[in-house]
């Protein structure tokens, strides 16, 4: 009986013994840099009854995975496609079974409320809560900030590729390892809310912006202008337009030396629900702050003559061309204006007066001719800054036929019938 005992008691201790071993090889091997035969070893651990539930063996997994992610080594890259996600994994279960007290050992830190109680804890100064507190402080002051930072360049890297799904999905694990690490980094917070915005994860977005404006996120004015209009883009893709509108018009108000997105993108949103007298109000705020954009005057034309202000889009357009005279697009609205106003001249002549009037006719034809003088120089500008523009190009081959310019006519026509061709 007694040899029987003690060949037990060999046996266990010699499983206790092999289990450490695996933990001992996968260690030696992350020292001397053999990344591969690490893996194997601590692989080999985890799946052994006596270390599976060790602090100790996810504490060096989570690391060794971790030294694997950041490799350059093509030998060691084909290891894991996801070796920050299982190193990440590994830490938390490390951090769990460090705990003395089981109970603790049954927290869910991938929740708010895990990871609130963890916070309560480890801020207990009692050091018999943990097995190792080395580990614990190593972990969390080392090995978790510099796995965040890895999450977070790959969040980079996807939203520069235009990845943003993925890009957001990076950037929110380098926040939930932040935040267990005890880190508030809202440079972060801020690219992760913009890539929830591209994304279209609009209530994620909301709950980044809220943070950053809660925090009072920006060096200056203008970036936490920027955060507020992130913040109503969401609600208005969220369908809060109410609660959008608000967010404007505060921002609007409280930050008047930087409030021109939030300007125009109220403008912008008046303009799609047809309300142009509104967006009218806040392009004329707009333009008081910036006289000199000749943009913003040329958009204001636009509203005037949506408005049938004919009078004021003129003067709107002339405007931003004495400002910006290489402005294709005021070049364009102002001749097509003078244009159109002499087509609605001929019109209303050819309609409204009699056929026994011909000199009343003739004058007004005369009239809208004047128009179409005033319109060609700027029509041939803008031709001339973007040309082969067929709606153009047909505006203009009607002018010189009105006009009886015949040899311009022509070469116009060619230049159509060549670009159908």
């Amino acid at each position: 009986m007694k040899k029987l005992i003690l060949w037990l008691v060999c046996f266990n201790t010699a499983i206790i013994s092999y289990s450490q071993i695996d933990v001992t090889n996968a260690i030696n091997f992350l020292k001397d840099g053999f990344l591969d035969d690490a893996k194997a070893s601590i692989d080999k651990a985890e799946n052994n009854v006596k270390s599976k539930e060790s602090y100790k063996t996810y504490y060096y997994k989570g690391w060794i995975y971790q030294e694997i992610g950041v490799s350059e080594s093509p030998k060691y890259k084909k290891l894991c496609d996801n070796c920050f996600d299982i190193a990440f994994e590994a830490y938390l279960k490390a951090l769990k079974y460090n705990f003395v007290n089981p109970e603790n050992q049954n927290l869910d830190l991938n929740t708010e409320t895990g990871l609130m109680q963890f916070a309560k804890i480890i801020s207990t100064p009692d050091e018999r809560n943990y097995k190792n507190t080395d580990v614990l402080y190593d972990i969390i002051l080392n090995k978790l900030p510099a796995l965040s930072n890895a999450f977070f360049n790959l969040g980079i890297s996807d939203y520069q590729e235009k990845n943003y799904e993925k890009s957001y999905l990076n950037f929110e694990k380098a926040v939930t390892i932040a935040t267990i690490s005890f880190k508030v980094d809202t440079q972060l917070y801020y690219l992760t809310s913009l890539a929830a915005l591209k994304s279209e994860k609009y209530e994620e977005a909301l709950k980044y912006c809220d943070l950053l404006i809660a925090l009072n996120y920006g060096n200056t004015n203008e970036e936490k202008v920027a955060n507020i209009l992130n913040k109503a883009i969401a609600l208005k893709n969220s369908g809060e337009e109410e609660k959008m509108l608000s967010t404007l018009e505060k921002g609007i108000e409280d930050y008047p030396d930087a409030n021109y997105p939030l300007i125009i993108e109220n403008f912008n949103y008046f303009v799609k629900k047809g309300e142009n007298k509104k967006a009218l109000e806040y392009i004329n705020i707009a333009i008081d702050r910036n006289p000199e954009n000749a943009s913003l005057i040329l958009i204001r034309g636009t509203l005037f003559e949506e408005l049938n202000l004919k009078q004021e889009a003129m003067n709107d357009y002339l405007t931003a061309i004495s400002k910006d005279p290489d402005n294709y697009d005021a070049n364009l609205n102002l001749g097509a204006f003078y244009f159109n106003t002499g087509v609605d001249t001929l019109q209303w002549a050819e309609t409204e007066i009699p056929v026994n009037k011909p000199e009343e006719y003739a004058g007004y034809k005369e009239i809208a001719n004047g128009l179409f003088r005033q319109a060609l120089p700027y029509l041939e500008k803008a031709d001339i800054m973007k040309p082969d523009r067929p709606e153009l190009m047909a505006t203009l081959k009607t002018a010189y036929y009105r006009l009886g310019e015949m040899e311009k006519y022509y070469e116009i026509s060619a230049k159509i019938d060549a670009l159908a061709k």
